[in-house]
């Protein structure tokens, strides 16, 4: 364990592993922590091109929101860093298996036993890639040095000894870490440290040379530049991991795949329809960034057609025109149980993910809707939220999240449409804030005109953007920024994010 501990220190010296306990905080530098599951993935196939997912067999690890890994070092075990060695082994066996990626990696050949030319090279330009910045004289010198050991001890040839070395780099905190140096003179971070926050927001994985370049040349110290690097990248293909990291994971379609739907109620429920679920809920989702719909509209948005979701429609009257998030059967499925719809869930997803309104229940509070009582006449969901409500401990909370979860009954727990429910007509009329409705579709108008719709947003996209719960600082940061976008675009809120005085790590005032 001695000899794997070492190897992983190389590039950033012992003391970074020996004080990893207690990450310190420079300026506005992020703590050093580690790159997430999906960001680890991601990021060794970016770098090496193999489809290895090794960080889905990681030992788990304690997160804040978006599964962040802020100061995750803190429990950073034996076995975490034993896994991270071993995965750092067999994604490099596994490139080097194939011709076609071996030549992407080793891209010059020695012209001598002794020319370390070509090594200097590769060490160069793979470190810069791996490290997600260039790499400093020393480290240079210390990937060769273990360039020529393969070599020379371990009687390696030069493909071999390139392996070796990644090997190396991949055990190294300055890969499995995110690590923010301090810049130079007037810059708060390193350029390269910016441009990984940049590609680490919008791809979940490491820059691009085309960002490293502009980030080294100080091109993303211009306001226009930058908005400009985050057109570019939204619209790569990788801009579509964006949805799922963000959207997916704050409004739960990440989930979709995990998610338990009862087969003998649901047979419509196949692995196609889950798979197609999922996907037209990310194309739906991927017209707030990457398209022209303002986040205003999340509940009147048309449904992206999907001839694979079609069984979970075929009940639908013609009278029916599905639109916006909350009739997905995406959000329909998720915000059910197995077996039956749960209105409070539903509800409780607009109010406490849309609206950002904490509703945690009072201690000691039943929050589960007691199960029916069988018997020849079985209530309705209504019928038991409302002898539920009775109680004045929950009646609070009930009062506003009925309404909206019972509005959506006229679906069942995929999402198909239905007009009873235990034999008895479905009513999903309510009242909203004073106002009436007679079904979802009176509702969907009321809910896009609530403002927290518009400030919860960027309260949200500012955290994930900076890898930390929000301050009172934040708070206002995030408020001024609401008022600047007005429930635009994601684009066009990601474009305020990047420029901030925050995400460029400056030291700046609460506004």
């Amino acid at each position: 364990m001695r000899h794997t501990l070492l190897i992983m220190c190389v590039g950033v010296g012992l003391s970074a592993c020996e004080d990893s306990s207690t990450p310190s905080i420079q300026g506005e530098t992020m703590p050093a922590h580690l790159l997430t599951a999906s960001e680890y993935n991601t990021t060794v196939q970016d770098l090496l091109g193999t489809p290895s997912r090794p960080a889905d067999f990681f030992p788990a690890v304690s997160a804040s929101e978006f599964d962040a890994n802020v100061g995750v070092l803190s429990t950073l075990s034996s076995v975490q860093r034993e896994a991270l060695f071993n995965a750092a082994s067999d994604v490099v066996e596994e490139a080097f298996k194939s011709p076609e990626l071996t030549s992407r990696l080793v891209t010059c050949m020695p012209a001598s036993d002794t020319d370390t030319t070509c090594a200097r090279t590769l060490v160069t330009s793979l470190g810069r890639r791996a490290f997600r910045r260039s790499l400093d004289a020393e480290e240079v010198d210390a990937y060769l040095n273990t360039y020529r050991s393969a070599r020379t001890t371990l009687e390696m040839g030069h493909v071999e000894a390139v392996a070796h070395v990644l090997r190396v780099m991949l055990s190294s905190p300055s890969f499995f870490l995110r690590i923010e140096r301090p810049g130079k003179g007037k810059e708060p971070i390193e350029p390269a440290a910016l441009a990984s926050r940049l590609s680490y927001l919008l791809w979940g994985s490491m820059p691009d040379d085309t960002l490293l370049d502009a980030a080294e040349r100080g091109e993303l110290d211009d306001d226009a530049a930058l908005r400009a690097m985050t057109d570019r990248m939204l619209d790569d293909p990788r801009g579509q991991r964006f949805v799922s990291r963000f959207l997916g994971q704050w409004l739960g379609t990440v989930r979709l795949s995990s998610h338990n739907v009862d087969p003998t109620r649901f047979r419509q429920w196949t692995p196609t329809v889950a798979t197609a679920v999922e996907g037209q809920a990310n194309t739906f989702l991927s017209g707030f960034v990457t398209g022209t719909t303002p986040w205003s509209e999340l509940f009147s948005a048309p449904h992206p057609a999907s001839a694979a979701v079609q069984p979970l429609l075929a009940a639908d009257p013609s009278t029916l025109k599905r639109r916006g998030f909350l009739t997905l059967p995406a959000y329909l499925t998720l915000s059910s149980h197995s077996d039956r719809t749960s209105p409070t869930s539903r509800a409780k997803g607009v109010i406490t993910s849309l609206f950002c309104t904490d509703m945690t229940p009072p201690p000691g509070v039943v929050t589960e809707l007691p199960a029916n009582e069988g018997g020849t006449s079985p209530k309705t969901v209504r019928e038991r939220l409302e002898a539920h409500r009775r109680n004045p401990a929950c009646s609070g909370c009930h009062n506003m999240l009925d309404p909206i979860g019972l509005s959506l009954e006229n679906f069942d727990a995929v999402g198909r449409y239905r007009t009873q429910d235990e034999g008895q007509p479905i009513d999903a009329s309510g009242t909203y804030q004073g106002t009436s409705f007679t079904e979802v579709s009176g509702l969907m108008p009321l809910l896009a005109a609530d403002p927290r719709l518009g400030t919860c947003a960027p309260h949200k996209l500012f955290s994930f953007a900076m890898r930390r719960s929000l301050d009172e600082a934040d708070y206002l940061r995030a408020e001024k920024l609401a008022e600047t976008w007005k429930a635009g675009t994601f684009r066009e809120l990601l474009h305020e994010i990047v420029v901030s005085p925050a995400f460029r790590g400056h030291t700046e005032e609460a506004p």
